[in-house]
């Protein structure tokens, strides 16, 4: 669990090397991923040779640093040797075991682990990633909600690939139209967003990044040109990812998958289902329970949205949905990507009858029929196609080979969930014949034992 900061165990770390010295906002991040525990007499917290890569610091009791059994030193909670991680050395060159009922934290190095003020200096320019300083962007990684939750293994890649780049005020980071290769997160600085239309009026779309803020997600994930032009409007030092680490250290396992199922009990909760296609194509079709926020302008939107409420993106390209949804992990929402490329609570079976487009149509030219067994009047310039009423309205997209294999994916998931239940009945059924087998073959030797006393008597 978190380490609150200011608990009486926050203090206590806070006093210690090296998080004496963190900015506040770093040493936050840090206690989200302290562990707390606690030790028995003679347990062992470490063991000599150990290498895994585990920092420990006493909060309360004694640790006997030991070879052997023979005690080298002894580590008392509040002095100052207990101010230091505990035999940090690799591999460890001693056992650590608890005099008594001892509480401990256990911190992965990486997260730590920073170079000194002369590095800091010698690295403070736009060079390429030196391998044998791996941790010294992961203050940085830390700081990026989205990066928090990776597994250590993978912040160690990005920090060991990440390329420092800065820019004077003023200067183009990307130009709309541009060929995407980097996902870019800022270190330090602001930089603006902006749009050009395609239309007469030029229409300038605008979103203001500062540090800890990131871009380029959304052209790398939907595998398209650049969408803005980024401009530097302060002195800006960014990190620079490329696109196949990326994808692979972090696209991949952050977006959170959900079937209909999922999506329905997301929905019944409270959730939004949010349609991320551009407003033209929302407005020919649409469930009546998604809200419409282009993948375009979704930054602008996310204002509009609330954090407590769980979100589910839906399109008709699965890559735009996941830039989407990545975007508002960025901007710490709750938010998983639909597994189907239209709305999951839409039917394959729809009823609406639609006029031709020779024709004027009305306001509202769709009709919901009020039963399936109503007779239709079918006549050639009437389109008409069928659904339950109770479903939600929405034109029904073309059927595509990637449908048609995930519905015949599901269906194999459910009939393997039917064959494993078949399979486990069978079993049971089987255990309880032979149960009734053994007591049918005990009664018959009864019933024969009984037939021969009789006959004896």
């Amino acid at each position: 669990m978190p380490v609150d900061i200011d608990s009486p165990e926050g203090h206590i770390i806070r006093k210690m090397v090296p998080f004496s010295t963190m900015p506040n906002s770093i040493f936050k991040v840090i206690c989200d991923k302290i562990v707390i525990e606690t030790a028995r007499s003679g347990a062992f917290l470490f063991k000599r040779h150990d290498t895994k890569k585990e920092l420990f610091y006493l909060l309360k009791g004694e640790v006997s640093l030991e070879v052997d059994k023979l005690k080298m030193e002894v580590i008392k909670a509040g002095t100052e040797s207990a101010r230091f991680a505990l035999a940090h050395q690799l591999p460890r060159k001693v056992n650590g075991v608890a005099k008594g009922a001892v509480q401990f934290i256990k911190l992965n190095s990486i997260y730590i682990s920073t170079p000194d003020s002369s590095e800091l200096k010698k690295h403070n320019t736009a060079t390429a990633a030196n391998k044998d300083a791996t941790p010294r962007w992961m203050s940085t990684l830390l700081m990026i909600p989205v990066l928090r939750a990776m597994p250590p293994e993978h912040l160690i890649k990005i920090s060991e690939s990440a390329e420092e780049i800065n820019y004077a005020e003023g200067e183009t980071v990307i130009w709309q139209g541009d060929i995407c290769e980097y996902f870019y997160l800022i270190k330090n600085g602001e930089c603006v967003l902006t749009y050009k239309s395609a239309t007469p009026e030029q229409t300038l779309i605008s979103n203001k990044l500062k540090t800890w803020d990131s871009f380029g997600a959304e052209a790398l994930i939907s595998d398209s040109i650049d969408s803005h032009t980024v401009t530097a409007l302060t002195e800006l030092s960014l990190l620079k990812i490329s696109k196949e680490n990326f994808l692979n250290l972090i696209k991949q396992p952050s977006l959170k998958f959900v079937n209909e199922d999922k999506t329905n009990e997301l929905l019944g909760n409270g959730g939004v289902l949010l349609d991320v296609r551009p407003a033209c194509e929302y407005e020919k079709s649409h469930s009546l329970q998604a809200i419409n926020a282009p993948l375009l302008e979704l930054r602008d939107f996310i204002q509009k949205l609330d954090k407590n409420q769980p979100i589910v993106v839906i399109s008709d390209d699965l890559r735009f949905s996941e830039a989407a949804a990545f975007l508002l992990l960025c901007y710490k929402f709750a938010a998983h990507v639909s597994e189907k490329n239209t709305d999951p609570a839409i039917s394959d079976l729809i009823i609406k009858v639609r006029k031709p487009k020779q024709h004027k149509a009305p306001d509202n030219d769709i009709i919901i029929m009020e039963s399936m067994d109503d007779d239709f009047v079918f006549d050639n310039n009437i389109v008409v196609e069928t659904r339950p009423s109770s479903m939600p309205t929405l034109s029904a997209p073309p059927i595509t080979i990637e449908d048609q294999n995930a519905q015949l994916k599901q269906q194999l998931q459910k009939l393997q969930l039917k064959l494993e239940k078949t399979e486990e009945e069978k079993q049971e059924i089987s255990q309880k014949y032979q149960l009734l087998l053994k007591q049918t073959e005990r009664l018959k030797t009864m019933l024969a034992s009984l037939t021969k006393y009789n006959g004896m008597i």
